[in-house]
């Protein structure tokens, strides 16, 4: 499968619906009301991110949403906790009817069975059944950018209802699915995944809402102690979509998809489906994108270097030798023109696109491998992107959120049970991995020697410039003089220049990095040869990406803030 195969594509903004099957009748006009300038404030503030909702069509709240969002062209993808000809069993008569024909408004997605469930056991109204809808709820919450909630506030807990599905969302807690899971008690997460659009309603059976409560309100929700409730979307958040709309516009630009590096050799023989395809889908433009701006960046970090050093020339040229007082001009020039560069670089955000797109790809990589192999979480009701910079900024979820929209396909299967696909896992990703890191190293480590000599070659020529000066300023006469002066002006801002570049272009932590990660991929190599059992493989791979990811994410809280030109112009 290769990366000519995989068209860029545009990443949606998904609005997960959870909302309670019994509104009001008198109320539905207002609630449809609210619902429609839910999405027309979304499409007024992210209109680069295209909408999509995620729904169950269950009675009530979840059809009314897909009726608003069809109305206003927006795609439906229908979510189904079980086979349909089992979840159908939960209507009758109209509400049945209703429900086969709104079956045809988009994609439908079908949960696999909860392990332990049959066909058999959730065909009754029981535990099990109720298993697959706290699992609904799950994975509902966990692949939404947005919950859209039409609920009355109350602290009910039946399994996948809508106070359930708000709780998941908001703290990643659903016991019926995790029961036993260890977790910790305090939540460091700095997390993008709580939003919550609150439509306040009643309920026929219930009444009115929570105190403290109006029906037909709306508000933003989140788990903020000090400001829960806001009218309009927390800045946090609005940077978030921000960013995932900015690797939208990036999508449109001309990508040449051959020059990807391809995640699978054409004769690897792995039995590939449309989750893991979806990914990879992503995984291409991302490493494109990485690409290109690196090279932006790249080049505007050797030009404005470049420009110190030639700034410095300028400027020594005009302090030292006579009748050079023109020379000044070049010197404001080549100033003038770096701080160009910076702005341009500083406006394109060259080198935080690189960094994010970068990270995002790795992300994207493992995430691909973990599902060709069917590799799933040690919590049943977490996810591939949930191991992800899960302590990091907030601005760093519009990753996560790209990686929640990737694999949402690959999570609504159940993975695969043969071993074929693991070898080769650990063939087109532990092997290569492993020697592409251990390659990389290397050539960082020549970069730095190289570094080293060029700062040791222009400490001796100083040196001996300087003893020349002192050994022989009587024999020396002008321009000779003027020059070796000159020289030694300008001796000491190339090694700064160059020890900037090389500070900048990160050598020496790269160094450390990649060797790293090829100790991490080689350990892996070497579990994986021991043991063909499939559990185990899985655990393994589990353990290296996870390991992987976080190295991605502390890599890029590292480098994602360093100055571009301040240095250089002091250097200069």
């Amino acid at each position: 499968m290769g990366a000519a195969e995989s068209a860029p594509r545009q990443v949606p903004l998904v609005v997960g619906v959870t909302g309670h099957r019994d509104l009001v009748a008198a109320a539905l006009a207002q609630i449809r009301e609210r619902v429609r300038a839910f999405f027309a404030g979304l499409r007024e503030r992210v209109p680069d991110l295209p909408i999509m909702v995620m729904t169950p069509l269950a009675e009530g709240a979840d059809r009314l949403v897909a009726e608003v969002a069809r109305d206003l062209g927006i795609p439906v993808v229908i979510l189904l906790p079980m086979p349909q000809s089992v979840y159908q069993t939960d209507f009758a008569g109209d509400s049945l009817d209703e429900f086969q024909a709104m079956m045809e408004m988009g994609e439908v997605v079908e949960l696999p069975l909860v392990e332990g469930n049959t066909l058999q056991s959730v065909a009754q109204f029981g535990a099990e059944r109720d298993l697959q809808y706290a699992w609904l709820g799950a994975y509902l919450a966990a692949h939404s950018h947005i919950l859209l909630a039409l609920w009355d506030g109350k602290d009910a807990q039946a399994p996948g209802g809508t106070a359930h599905v708000v709780q998941f969302h908001q703290h990643d807690v659903i016991e019926l699915i995790a029961e036993g899971q260890h977790r910790s008690p305090i939540d460091f997460a700095e997390d993008e995944s709580d939003l919550v659009y609150h439509v306040v309603c009643s309920r026929r059976e219930e009444g009115s809402p929570e105190p403290g409560l109006s029906a037909g309100d709306a508000h933003w929700l989140t788990r903020d102690d000090v400001t829960p409730r806001t009218d309009n979307m927390p800045p946090g958040y609005a940077v978030v979509f921000d960013r995932m709309a900015d690797f939208n516009r990036d999508l449109r630009r001309p990508l040449d998809a051959t020059a990807s590096y391809p995640l699978l050799s054409d004769d690897s023989g792995a039995a590939v489906g449309d989750g893991v395809k979806h990914i990879e889908a992503l995984f291409h433009p991302a490493d494109l994108l990485a690409a290109y701006f690196q090279r932006m960046s790249h080049r505007a970090l050797l030009a404005s270097h470049t420009l110190a050093v030639l700034a410095g020339l300028s400027f020594i040229v005009w302090a030292d030798l006579p009748q050079q007082e023109y020379m000044i001009y070049p010197y404001l020039i080549f100033i003038a023109l770096a701080l160009l560069i910076f702005d341009a670089e500083r406006r394109g955000g060259w080198q935080r696109k690189h960094l994010d797109y970068r990270v995002l790809a790795e992300g994207l990589r493992v995430q691909f491998y973990w599902a060709l192999a069917g590799v799933k979480m040690e919590n049943p009701s977490r996810f591939s992107h949930d191991s992800f910079l899960r302590q990091q900024d907030l601005e760093l979820g519009w990753i996560r959120n790209v990686m929640r929209y990737a694999g949402r396909q690959a999570d609504s299967v159940p993975p695969e049970t043969e071993s074929a696909n693991s070898d080769v896992v650990v063939r087109e990703w532990v092997d290569d991995q492993m020697s592409w890191y251990q390659s990389k190293s290397n050539e960082r480590s020549l970069r730095n020697r190289t570094t080293s000599m060029l700062m040791l070659a222009t400490f001796l020529t100083g040196l001996t410039v300087a003893l020349s000066l002192a050994l022989f300023q009587t024999e020396l006469r002008a321009p000779w003089s003027n020059l070796l002066i000159a020289l030694m002006g300008l001796l000491p801002i190339i090694a700064a220049v160059r020890q900037n570049y090389a500070h900048r272009t990160a050598e020496r932590e790269l160094i450390t990095q990649y060797s790293y990660q090829a100790r991490i991929f080689a350990n892996a190599h070497r579990l994986l040869l021991r043991t063909k059992d499939l559990a185990r493989r899985r655990e393994i791979l589990l353990a290296v990406g996870e390991s992987a990811l976080e190295e991605q994410g502390q890599w890029i809280l590292r480098q994602r803030d360093r100055p571009m030109a301040g240095q250089v112009l002091q250097a200069g």
